[in-house]
């Protein structure tokens, strides 16, 4: 079991990032008017400013699970710096909104008090105007986005301190993967091709295998290949290889093409996949400047 400080840390970094994807819907929300908004944003501003500090916690809590003294498990300060550059980036991206957010509340506060006349009102009740929300929620969606793959990035660190080896099928892997949609990531179609059943089959911990998975993706994806293609093979010596690179032409028909989410693809996703392949015993091998990544289990 996850430690109780870091167990409560994530939950508190969820409950954040709950909060601000759940103002994003508000302020796309037609129901939802410009008071409406304007009552919301000093809440918003206030679970901003507390988010930034859960992330902080959740980073010390991170760092303290992979190199404290005395813990169940090795030291390993180059994953917990892979996760704590994630979360840091996060906690930088959250503290602009909080500034974004504070200075939109010191504006549209709407006054308070019995007595005031039509006119006072009326200024009052305005709240936020159309542009400046448009604004806002491009802003929050930003935030919301990042804060998604910042936890995502994080937990798959976290979740090897805890690996729980369990037989799996490689393209059921990724067909679980397809079906996860997730708001304002962009997909990409994928091609997977393999000569042997007997390839697909692997042990391994789900969310470590799945997550490299679309690590890998999302790494050739950002080197610049528009349709990854990947192929599963058998090795002589028994282990599985997972091929990720631009289809060839003298390919032959894919077994199976799918529409999976794009995670993160820059550096920070990479040094997390480095990190989790070590962790996993996963053999993960970057070659032709990112445009092929290769995996053996």
């Amino acid at each position: 079991m996850l430690g109780e400080r870091l167990a409560a840390a994530l939950g508190a970094a969820r409950d954040g990032a709950a909060g601000i994807e759940s103002f994003a819907h508000l302020l796309g929300s037609r129901r939802v008017g410009p008071r409406g908004v304007a009552l919301a944003l000093p809440e918003v501003c206030e679970g901003c400013a507390a988010l930034v500090v859960a992330l902080d916690s959740l980073s010390s809590a991170v760092r303290d699970g992979f190199v404290e003294t005395g813990s169940a498990v090795a030291a390993d300060v180059a994953a917990a710096d892979a996760a704590c550059a994630v979360l840091g980036h996060a906690g930088v991206e959250v503290a602009r909104l909080t500034d974004e957010l504070s200075r939109a509340a010191a504006g549209a506060s709407p006054a308070r008090g019995a007595g005031r006349g039509r006119a006072d009102r009326g200024g009052s009740e305005r709240g936020i105007d159309a542009r400046q929300r448009l604004g806002l929620e491009a802003s929050v969606r930003r935030t919301a986005r990042e804060l998604s793959g910042a936890l995502r990035l994080s937990e798959l660190v976290i979740a090897t301190l805890e690996l729980r080896p369990t037989p799996l099928d490689l393209i059921d892997v990724l067909r679980n993967w397809s079906a996860a949609p997730a708001e304002g990531r962009p997909v990409v179609g994928i091609s997977v091709a393999s000569s042997d059943g007997r390839a697909n089959e692997v042990e391994g911990d789900v969310r470590a295998v799945s997550g490299l998975m679309e690590l890998a993706v999302g790494m050739v994806s950002a080197a610049g290949v528009a349709s990854p293609h990947l192929t599963v093979s058998r090795l002589s010596d028994g282990r599985s290889m997972v091929r990720i690179a631009e289809r060839g032409p003298r390919e032959g028909a894919p077994a199976v093409a799918l529409d999976v989410v794009l995670r993160d693809g820059g550096e920070r996703a990479a040094a997390v996949a480095r990190v989790v392949a070590r962790r996993a015993r996963i053999e993960l091998v970057e070659a032709t400047g990112g445009r092929v990544v290769t995996m053996t289990f």
